[in-house]
């Protein structure tokens, strides 16, 4: 029998130990703590548990100064209107247009289709000569 294996096998069945004994405390200690159920969403009607309930929180009150604008300068309002586009859709409508037409032509084909549904319910429906 070699040394350095029975050295291991001794090592390992100490250390086996040492985790099972630490194991069990984690698991008495987990028993002992009883978690706490805390309800802020639910009223709960069992009693006991109404007590778990954690009442709504208020917001306290903010106050938030007023600035008032000063009166625009006849520059700042030059460089407004150089910074807007001629027409206030047109960036709009470019980027749409590709879609709209898209569905353009499936609005047309569902069209198409209804009628000639429409036409073969018809001529189910006539009696033929």
């Amino acid at each position: 029998v070699n040394l350095a294996t029975v050295h291991s096998a001794r090592r390992m069945s100490e250390t086996a130990e040492e985790r099972k004994k630490r194991l069990q405390a984690l698991r008495e200690g987990a028993q002992k703590q009883e978690k706490e159920l805390k309800f802020r969403n639910y009223l709960p009607r069992d009693e006991e548990l109404q007590a778990g309930q954690i009442k709504a929180r208020v917001a306290p009150e903010i106050d938030v100064p007023v600035v008032e604008p000063d009166a625009p300068d006849a520059e700042d309002e030059d460089a407004v209107v150089n910074v807007m586009p001629a027409k206030a859709n047109a960036d709009l409508k470019r980027d749409v247009e590709r879609k709209l037409e898209k569905l353009e032509r499936k609005t047309q084909r569902a069209m198409i289709e209804l009628t000639r549904e429409e036409d073969a319910r018809r001529m189910a429906e006539q009696p033929h000569k």
